[in-house]
């Protein structure tokens, strides 16, 4: 099925004194002409077995005899897509939260998140915000850690890693990247791009009147290169959440 984009829900409709969640979801219902049978195949088409909510099992929850939150995450997100109810509307409405939201879908006014993309740290080359292709996920930034311009990259590489890769910025762990704090300063973390090394996570140090670029992995040692281009500081590390 192909998807259509999120149904504009009338304003009383989210207000409406005494409206529970039972009503709400048979209204939504009702809103798009279907009725429960062909609710529950969506949510098998759009969410697989894992996601099929029954047509038995929706009228109970549209008769109120079972919770929203009974339901599986999968059961959950497919039935909103079924309905057509959008990723905003759905948390302020029912407190759930989120399986990852599809593309384009907004979260930002209820969840206070700011949905991110998510490229990998790879030897590609500069410019990295304008590079499409290496955009492999999405990631919901609190919007207290937000930042203008941000970064959200996914490490490659076992360089920052310590204590035999146990700890430290390991292989497939996220960095948040501020672009514009480009500032050199000692002990810092910084990604760089550095001409045939490409895109590097490294920490500044500093080793006489000269800076290099060190690794926490005491088996990969450290370089001065003859030319790099900051990309950014490292300011958080996810999923350690550690911040640097």
């Amino acid at each position: 099925m192909t998807p259509r984009p999120p149904r504009a829900v009338p304003e009383a409709s989210l207000t409406e004194p005494g409206q529970d969640m039972a009503t709400w979801l048979r209204a939504g219902r009702v809103a798009l002409g279907l009725q429960q049978a062909e609710v529950s195949a969506r949510t098998a088409e759009l969410g697989g077995e894992a996601g099929r909510v029954t047509q038995p099992y929706l009228s109970r929850l549209e008769r109120g005899s079972r919770p929203l939150s009974s339901l599986t995450p999968e059961r959950q997100d497919a039935l909103r897509r079924a309905l057509e109810i959008s990723a905003s509307e759905w948390t302020a409405r029912t407190g759930l939260r989120l399986l990852t939201p599809l593309p384009g879908e907004d979260v930002l006014g209820s969840l206070e998140l700011v949905r991110v993309p998510v490229r990998a740290l790879a030897t590609a080359g500069l410019p990295l915000v304008e590079a499409p292709d290496n955009i492999i996920d999405h990631e919901l930034v609190p919007l207290r850690d937000h930042r203008p311009g941000m970064l959200v990259l996914e490490v490659q590489g076992e360089s920052m890693s310590t204590e035999g890769g146990a700890s430290g910025i390991r292989p497939g762990d996220r960095i948040y990247v501020d672009t514009g704090d480009l500032d050199l300063r000692e002990g810092r973390v910084y990604v760089l791009h550095v001409p045939g090394l490409g895109l590097t996570v490294k920490r500044l140090r500093r080793y006489g009147s000269d800076l290099w670029l060190t690794s926490d992995n005491p088996d990969h040692p450290p370089v001065r290169p003859e030319e790099a281009t900051t990309v950014g500081r490292v300011y958080f590390h996810q999923p350690r959440g550690q911040r640097l």
